[in-house]
């Protein structure tokens, strides 16, 4: 589905001509004599298929790849990450400046149009007729000569709730998504989880936790960092490791999976020896409770996992859910407090304990819905 100017100039070295998309906002000039790329052709295309950008799952469609001079209109810079949370822009992930009359690689592929859902309207939209600029495409540029200020431009195109609309294009900064080493450091006696270590640097962010993988008893860690030479002086991180299902529990011997770039594409496992498929301790069926059950007792067998419900007029707007064991060591969360919307509480051991949310948390202000009739509060039996 890939076509029009990227097809044809830029078939895997210097730009033949030039183009440009959305009226000039990016720019594509033939290098000057003299241009020599440090960054390699290879280099650039798994560079982009590994970025964050998430190109990797549009190049059955075909990609387009070659150098040039490239310029991105200023009104787009600063830019940065798609989905920045606080801190992580200025302390880990620089923003790109701008990119004028850079010597970049360009690698182009086919996005489909943006949709979209005007439930609002009250008669049919007759959407915008592409115009003859119009491509779909979405190019990844990175500093031919660095190797650094990767960049993803998003060419626009018509949509939207307006007739006659178009969606403006858009830059985002890339990141490399790689996959480190790590090590086993321990394991918690509660035998669901435990905690391992791994080495990254200041610029790289790596997750706070990981989960064994479904498929096989491997452990993959992955982190992203800004595309460009290595960033200060490593340093070894601590992350939470959890089973594969909330039900299981950690495998005797757990593996690892492949290291370096990767991508949306299936990666191949390595297995250990004398493993097999995760599978959970106990039946997978969750036991799942709402307002409905207050005063109910339920029983569970050791492995099981009760999840309580989000409780009319307790959450408010949180994103946390108020409910508490009353003996953790019997029927305990999977996670650190605060818990989740829906909580999750495993049967750890025989015994008794009570799932409750006070009367304080069922009479939220901020709630817009009818508080609760009184606390809540479950009877939960462990055998």
């Amino acid at each position: 589905m890939l076509s029009g100017p990227a097809v044809t100039d830029l078939t895997g070295g210097a730009a033949r001509h030039g183009f440009t998309l959305d009226g000039g906002d990016l720019v594509v000039e033939p290098p000057r004599p003299g241009d020599r790329p440090t960054v390699t052709a290879n280099q650039a295309i798994c560079g982009a298929m590994a970025s964050t950008a998430g190109l990797s799952g549009s190049i059955a469609q075909g990609v387009a790849v070659g150098y040039g001079r490239v310029s991105v209109a200023p009104e787009f810079f600063p830019a940065i990450t798609s989905l920045p949370y606080p801190g992580y822009v200025a302390s880990q992930n620089p923003t790109v400046k701008s990119f004028h009359n850079r010597l970049a690689w360009l690698v182009v592929v086919h996005t489909f149009p943006i949709g979209f859902n005007c439930p609002m309207e009250r008669s049919p939209l007759h959407a915008l007729a592409p115009r003859a600029s119009d491509h779909d495409y979405e190019v990844f540029l990175i500093d031919a000569r660095t190797g650094s200020d990767a960049l993803v431009y998003r060419e626009g195109g018509p949509g939207g709730c307006t007739p006659g609309a178009r969606v403006p294009p858009n830059i985002t900064v890339a990141n490399e998504s790689v996959s480190v080493p790590w090590t086993l450091v321990s394991r918690n006696p509660d035998g669901y989880s435990g905690t391992i270590s791994a080495t990254i640097l200041p610029c790289e962010q790596a997750p706070n936790l990981v989960l064994v993988d479904r498929a096989g008893p491997n452990v993959d860690v992955e982190v992203t960092r800004p595309f460009g030479p290595p960033c200060g002086r490593p340093e070894t991180v601590l992350i939470s490791l959890h089973a594969a299902m909330v039900t299981a529990d950690l495998p005797a011997v757990i593996g690892h999976d492949p290291v370096g770039l990767t991508n949306l594409l299936s990666l191949p496992t390595s297995t250990p020896p004398d493993s097999s498929p995760i599978t959970p301790t106990t039946s997978p069926t969750l036991v799942s409770v709402d307002a409905s059950d207050s005063g109910h007792t339920f029983e569970l067998t050791v492995g099981q996992v009760m999840t309580v419900q989000p409780l009319p007029g307790a959450q408010g707007l949180s994103i946390t859910s108020p409910a508490v064991s009353t003996d953790p060591a019997v029927l305990g969360p999977l996670t650190a407090s605060p818990q989740p919307l829906v909580a999750e509480f495993r049967a750890w051991k025989e015994g008794t304990a009570e799932i409750t949310v006070p009367q304080s948390a069922c009479i939220h202000p901020n709630s817009g819905q009818s508080p609760c009739n009184g606390a809540f509060l479950v009877y939960v039996v462990v055998r």
